[in-house]
C-alpha cells in the first residue's frame, strides 16, 4: 500500500501537536492572572439616575453578582433600562418593587447595561458610597469599591478638622470616610470623616 505521508512529515505533525497542546495549557493561566490583576471590579460609572420603577421578571434576582431572570428600569417616560439574564452587578436595594425607592449606576457599552449596581435611594437625590481612594486627574476619583466617578467644581468636606483640598482630605481620613453623590448633578459633591474624628484627635 502507499504511504501517505514520509516518517518525517508524520514526526513534524506529532510535534506541531505537542506544542499546541503545550500553549494550551500554560496561556489560559497566565491570562486568567492578568484578568484577575487588571480587572479587580474598577468600573467606570457612565450612568446613573433614580429608578422611577424596577419591573421585574418573577425570577430577578442578583446572586454571586450575576443576574438571574430580567429587569426593566423605568428612568422615567422616555427611558427605560433592560438588565438581561447574566449581567454582571449588584443589589443592595431592599425594596425593589417600591416607587423611586432605588438608585441604579451603571457601566455602559452604548446602550447595553456591562454592569450595573442598584443602591438605596436617600433625601435629596443623594447617595452615600464607599470613601475615595485615589484621585485621578480630570475630575475624576475612585472609590474604595473600585467605582470611577466625576467630582463637582467644589466638593465640601464634612469633617471636625479642615482640610484644603480632596487630596488632603483622603490621605488623611480616606478609609474611614465617606463619599456622597448627588445623582441629580452626576458628581460628587461632598465627603464626610468617620464620625470619630473630633476637632482634637
Amino acid at each position: 500500500m502507499r504511504q501517505f505521508f514520509s516518517w518525517r512529515i508524520w514526526a513534524a505533525f506529532v510535534a506541531l501537536i505537542g506544542i499546541a497542546f503545550a500553549l494550551k495549557t500554560i496561556l489560559p493561566a497566565t491570562g486568567n492572572s492578568d484578568a484577575v490583576v487588571s480587572g479587580a471590579s474598577e468600573r467606570t460609572i457612565d450612568f446613573m439616575a433614580p429608578v422611577f420603577q424596577l419591573l421585574a421578571s418573577t425570577d430577578f434576582s442578583v446572586a454571586d453578582g450575576v443576574v438571574h431572570g430580567s429587569a426593566d428600569a423605568v428612568i422615567d417616560g422616555n427611558r427605560t433600562m433592560h438588565i438581561v439574564d447574566g449581567t454582571i452587578g449588584s443589589n443592595s436595594c431592599t425594596n425593589i418593587t417600591d416607587v423611586s425607592a432605588c438608585v441604579v449606576f451603571a457601566d455602559l457599552l452604548g446602550e447595553a447595561v456591562v454592569w450595573f449596581a442598584l443602591v438605596p435611594a436617600e433625601a435629596g437625590s443623594k447617595v452615600t458610597v464607599p470613601p475615595v481612594e485615589s484621585l485621578l486627574g480630570n475630575g475624576l476619583v475612585r472609590l474604595s469599591n473600585g467605582w470611577i466617578v466625576r467630582t463637582a467644581a467644589s466638593v465640601d468636606y464634612n469633617c471636625p478638622q479642615e482640610t484644603g483640598s480632596l487630596s488632603e482630605f483622603v490621605s488623611k481620613f480616606g478609609p474611614k470616610s465617606t463619599t456622597t453623590i448627588d445623582v441629580a448633578k452626576q458628581r460628587v459633591t461632598a465627603v464626610q470623616c468617620s464620625p470619630e474624628v473630633t476637632a482634637s484627635n
